[in-house]
């Protein structure tokens, strides 16, 4: 944080507290209004994605000759166990294999996965990077060191237990070519082993929610996207253009998303899976959301040291886009689990004793607010079911705020990890999945 910023978060916690002192019930009545415009901002956003229909686009396929050189950049940690899989994935795109520029980039102290990539004796289109030991020690900061090399004109980023599909770097390079003003396109992140647990099945709701009906939803409205920490395709000129990733943000997919946004590129969402292993043990699932929250929040004190400048960056639809889908990722996590507990006391002690006009309006606009959010929660959960044919029943739904109440959890512990270590990158443990499962393709259409 800039001195401005921790100037002016210890002037409002100085008059919170002074307020609290003075009149504890208008303190509580402001704090709520906030929480309301928050939480009522949320949810007309997730509406307005979830309804949202972009027209299907199908672009002219391109002739091998046509292609353009691609980069392909995936960051590896300790992940010797995964890399066979890894190199047997990348070799079945389809794509000139003479085109492709393949950068795995190895942390030097990491012995491990450079001898297992060694053993591998991969083909010249294949370069092993070894990152030197350094600050901060991230994925963004691999990324970028092979940026300074990539040899491509298209640069994609995916994760070590990435399986994208077969044409996607195909589908994309036809999407570049089609329209010379796009910057940036975001393949579907899906979950391959979605069967594991009851958090596993959870986990791919959640990314089915987000990469088949926001951000398509978001594209669609052409406002600013969470990228996803991978199958993200851009334009070499265009990813230099906006300073390429934040080394120092943990969550270095939604800075870019927002920078991206803030540059004026474009970016849209592509037609293509790209299939994941999901953390299905609970300490390994928690580990990554702590570090996911962290990074929303250094992308929420980034992007609000200039306000104006955010503001004037992105217009006033646009901005307040931005701002609701950064602070509704903070701070709805934090404090729903409150909100939800004084709903329900606000509904078990309806009707006792004489209520003011004040609280009959507020327990009114609590309990739309309340029955709005639990729809804009269920209404994608159900419609991203159907996309991908996950079987979800009654007793998976009934464990959704369950799961939600660990994300806010994970978001106290996070703002805790932000004090004490705010660039400490919390490895998410690969390749621990017991179940091969076929992964499951998206129906092209939600019959209605």
């Amino acid at each position: 944080m800039t001195g401005f910023q921790t100037a002016a978060v210890g002037i409002a916690a100085i008059l919170v507290f002074f307020l609290g002192v003075a009149d504890f019930e208008v303190l509580c009545t402001l704090l709520s209004a906030v929480l309301w415009l928050i939480f009522s901002a949320s949810v007309m956003l997730r509406s307005m994605a979830a309804i949202a229909n972009g027209p299907e686009v199908f672009p002219s396929k391109v002739t091998d000759d046509e292609l353009p050189n691609y980069t392909i950049v995936v960051a590896l940690y300790r992940e010797a166990s995964v890399v066979e899989d890894l190199v047997k994935a990348i070799d079945t795109l389809d794509y000139p294999k003479g085109k492709l520029d393949i950068k795995l980039v190895v942390e030097q102290r990491d012995v491990e996965t450079f001898s297992r990539l060694v053993e591998l004796r991969l083909p010249g289109r294949y370069e092993v990077i070894v990152a030197p030991l350094g600050k901060p020690q991230t994925k963004p900061r691999a990324l970028n060191i092979a940026l300074s090399s990539a040899r491509g004109d298209l640069i994609v980023v995916y994760d070590a237990e990435d399986i994208p599909a077969s044409n996607q770097l195909r589908l994309a390079a036809s999407r570049f070519a089609a329209d010379k003003d796009l910057d940036c396109l975001q393949a579907r992140l899906a979950i391959r082993n979605h069967g594991e647990s009851w958090l596993s099945k959870l986990f791919a709701i959640e990314y089915a929610i987000l990469f088949d009906v926001i951000n398509p939803g978001l594209c669609a409205l052409d406002l600013p996207i969470p990228l996803g920490g991978s199958s993200n395709h851009f334009r070499v000129r265009s990813l230099v253009g906006v300073g390429a990733w934040d080394e120092w943000n943990v969550t270095e997919d939604a800075d870019l998303g927002v920078r991206l946004a803030r540059f004026g590129y474009r970016v849209k969402a592509l037609d293509s899976d790209t299939w994941e292993e999901a953390p299905f043990e609970v300490g390994n699932w928690f580990r990554q959301r702590v570090r996911w929250q962290k990074g929303w929040m250094q992308t929420l004190i980034v992007h609000a040291r200039r306000p104006i400048f955010f503001w004037r960056d992105l217009g006033p639809r646009r901005a307040v886009a931005a701002a609701t889908l950064i602070v509704g990722a903070i701070f709805g996590c934090l404090f729903w689990p409150a909100f939800a507990v004084g709903t329900i006391w606000r509904a078990v002690t309806a009707g006792q004793g004489a209520m003011s006009p004040w609280r009959e309006m507020s327990d009114v606009f609590t309990y739309i607010l309340a029955l709005s959010g639990v729809w804009t929660i269920l209404l994608p959960a159900v419609i991203a079911a159907k996309f991908r044919r996950l079987n979800v029943t009654a007793s998976v739904l009934l464990l959704l705020p369950v799961y939600y109440l660990l994300v806010s959890v994970a978001t106290w512990v996070a703002m805790l990890d932000l004090a004490l270590r705010p660039h400490y990158w919390a490895k998410t443990t690969h390749g621990r999945s017991r179940q091969r499962q076929t992964p499951v393709t998206r129906r092209t259409q939600l019959s209605t």
